[in-house]
């Protein structure tokens, strides 16, 4: 009845749970290679009519000791999701895994139209280099009860973000980090060098304008420091390349 597809990898079909009057599947993507970036297509068969009056809640877990996880669904209206799934510790300009001992993977959770949403929590792939044991679960419910899980779901993990976006910022201000002189007492080594970037991008504009006695005109450092202000509000970032010149 169903299906599924990782990306680069062969078709594999749902088989009925036993003794579930076909009403449950499931999909094991035992084939699956690893990769840095990989996406996985479920889908209602095209020769099934699926009954609009049903949908297909569907989850995923990690392994058989793990716990199923909602995702999303299929029905009639909705006969095929994309899920993408983040590898841990992968190097993508090498296309290789590390040892996975420290990194974690995720499945990103769906979107109301595309599986593909970034920076939401998802199934965790702790110390797995690849998705080779990847579970996919299926339950065929009534329309009602079905759609009331998914809203329940999806109102849990709107609290969740709300939650961490909330923890994220008491964190922060928890630091009390709202002057110079605090931001040099937590990060000391930082601010040093960060304090010895800017003197040296000063330096190495300023010495291009130095007169015989060795003098520049403070107008040269006015128009300094507003290109700085400038190009900081950019990209801070070219800070690390400002070396002796």
């Amino acid at each position: 009845m169903f299906a599924a597809i990782a990306s680069g990898n062969p078709l594999q079909l749902s088989a009925e749970v036993p003794n579930s009057n076909g009403l449950q599947h499931t999909i094991v993507l035992s084939s699956t290679k690893p990769k840095s970036y990989s996406h996985i297509t479920l889908f209602i068969l095209p020769n099934v009519t699926f009954p609009s009056e049903f949908i297909s809640t569907v989850y995923f877990k990690l392994g058989p000791t793990e716990d199923f996880q909602l995702f999303g669904y299929l029905g009639a209206e909705k006969p095929s999701a994309i899920f993408k799934v983040k590898l841990p510790n992968v190097d993508v300009s090498r296309g290789t895994t590390g040892n996975g001992a420290d990194g974690l993977g995720e499945i990103d959770m769906e979107d109301e139209d595309v599986a593909d949403t970034t920076g939401s929590s998802g199934a965790q792939l702790n110390g797995l280099n690849n998705i080779s044991e990847l579970i996919i679960g299926i339950s065929i419910e009534p329309r009602d009860q079905g759609m009331a899980t998914i809203e329940q779901w999806k109102q849990q993990q709107q609290a969740l973000k709300s939650d961490n976006s909330s923890l994220i910022i008491s964190r922060n201000s928890n630091r009390g980090i709202n002057t110079v002189g605090k931001l040099a007492n937590v990060y000391p080594i930082l601010t040093q060098e960060l304090a010895g970037k800017i003197v040296q991008h000063a330096y190495n504009y300023l010495s291009g304008f130095l007169d015989s006695a060795g003098n520049v005109s403070i107008k040269r450092f006015d128009t300094w420091w507003e290109k700085f202000k400038s190009r900081l509000a950019n990209d801070g970032t070219f800070l690390d390349e400002v070396t002796n010149s």
